[in-house]
């Protein structure tokens, strides 16, 4: 159960409401902690450790009031302002079509020529430059208006595969210069849940994906064309229960999970499409476990793409809130998808690849280390997906850090090491629970 906020007149006067999952381990109080009956919790002078945290969540306590002065010091909500500027049927011919494709077998994945990765430029632990991230950002939005616009366009056919080309290969050019920058700002979370957006961070992570999978470039350009187009079906599901904020009536589901079926009609009338992107974004919904939609295929029988994506897919909807379900810290859902490998709800192979490309904690996502300082990682280390390279931004008082590239670490660097994930300065994050990895099964 996720906690709900307090109301304004229950907040002690020069206290703020901070949740547990804020909390950073190792910070020292300037002021003592109580509980709503007055009784102390933790003294003045004393730090946040995991026995305190884990004494409150045993009183089912998920959040605390903190003296106002100490917000800073305890937490990174001083980062808060970097942060916010930063199976029903086919019709009977498609349907025919796509299982002929399926079965024929010759849609499996092969290389025509070298792997993506020997063309792509890691950049160790260098820093990004603003004008460079402004520029990504610049592009991100106007992509993700592109793709709304071609959506709606697809409606009407006015859409070919050479309009879906031109962002696959703006993209694809833009990672292989520097995969880590392209990441940290393709996943920043968006105040806009539209399905365009939902779209291009799916496409950036499984290209991601299929790089570090040593696919070829033409393979990594399917799989984000796959990713871009995969859900404009969406469009079709009525906006009420597209954008519901709470969970669906079995009715609902069915509506929304027909949303395969409308994208297959809609490829189907685009000139140009690959058919292995076809054939993928039918199946991207699918599970290795037969568990999925709209056919549960299993196994062999979906296409590796459709693999792929799956798992960025899971991923990038755990990051979010969806339904009523909070959103979970990056490193949070990270752990989900890798636990959802066990069920065979994900590909292991892909979401391994998830893991090497985005970290275990991943780009973008802020941690704690054991001085009681707090980093942003920007880079994956390639020797090392538990260790990436960390920019500095917060000191072990609270105070903001220059960024630098003396600012950045890689963890083992000074004894220095990862304690603790943190939620994303200015966004509601939560840890996994049992709960949720529960609900976020029962999304897919």
């Amino acid at each position: 159960m996720v906690a709900k906020a307090t109301s304004l007149e229950s907040i002690p006067n020069g206290t703020v409401e901070v949740r547990l999952d804020e909390l950073i381990i190792g910070r020292e109080l300037s002021s003592p902690i109580h509980d709503r009956d007055g009784v102390l919790l933790l003294n003045s002078g004393a730090q946040i450790t995991p026995e305190f945290k884990k004494l409150l969540r045993n009183r089912r306590l998920l959040s605390i009031h903190v003296a106002t002065e100490d917000v800073q010091r305890v937490t990174a909500r001083v980062l808060e302002s970097q942060a916010n500027s930063s199976p029903p049927m086919l019709a009977e011919d498609v349907g025919q079509a796509l299982d002929s494709m399926i079965d024929s077998g010759l849609l499996l994945v092969a290389n025509k020529g070298p792997a993506a990765k020997s063309s792509v430029v890691f950049h160790g632990r260098k820093a990004f430059t603003s004008e460079r991230l402004q520029q990504l950002k610049t592009q991100r939005e106007e992509s993700v208006d592109q793709i709304g616009q071609m959506m709606k366009e697809s409606l009407r056919g006015r859409v070919s595969a050479s309009d879906v080309s031109a962002v696959t290969a703006q993209y694809l050019a833009e990672f292989s210069n520097d995969p880590d920058a392209v990441l940290s700002v393709a996943m920043e979370a968006s105040h806009d849940k539209c399905v365009a957006d939902h779209c291009l961070k799916m496409a950036v992570l499984g290209m991601a994906i299929g790089v570090e999978m040593d696919l070829d470039a033409d393979n990594c350009k399917r799989i984000f064309m796959t990713g871009l187009v995969h859900d404009w079906g969406q469009i079709r599901v009525p906006e009420e229960i597209r954008h519901a904020d709470r969970p669906l009536t079995d009715d609902e589901v069915f509506q929304f999970r027909k949303h395969p079926i409308h994208t297959a009609e809609m490829l189907e009338r685009m000139a140009g499409i690959p058919s292995a992107v076809q054939v993928a974004s039918y199946q991207v919904h699918e599970r290795p476990n037969g568990h999925g939609y709209p056919r549960g295929r299993s196994g062999n029988r979906i296409h590796l793409f459709a693999k792929i994506l799956q798992v960025s897919d899971v991923y990038v909807q755990l990051c979010h809130p969806s339904r009523g379900r909070p959103a979970l810290t990056p490193y949070a859902a990270m752990e989900a998808v890798l636990r959802l490998v066990a069920t065979r709800d994900l590909d292991g192979t892909a979401a391994r690849a998830l893991l090497k490309t985005h970290s275990l904690f991943p780009i973008g996502s802020y941690v704690a280390l054991t001085d009681g300082s707090v980093g942003r990682v920007i880079r994956r280390n390639r020797e090392d997906y538990s260790k990436p390279f960390i920019q500095v931004v917060q000191d072990p008082g609270g105070e903001l850090v220059d960024a630098s590239d003396h600012a950045i670490i890689c963890p083992d660097e000074g004894g220095l090491a990862v304690v603790q994930a943190l939620p994303s300065p200015g966004r509601y994050e939560v840890d996994l629970s049992e709960e949720l990895l529960w609900e976020a099964r029962r999304q897919l």
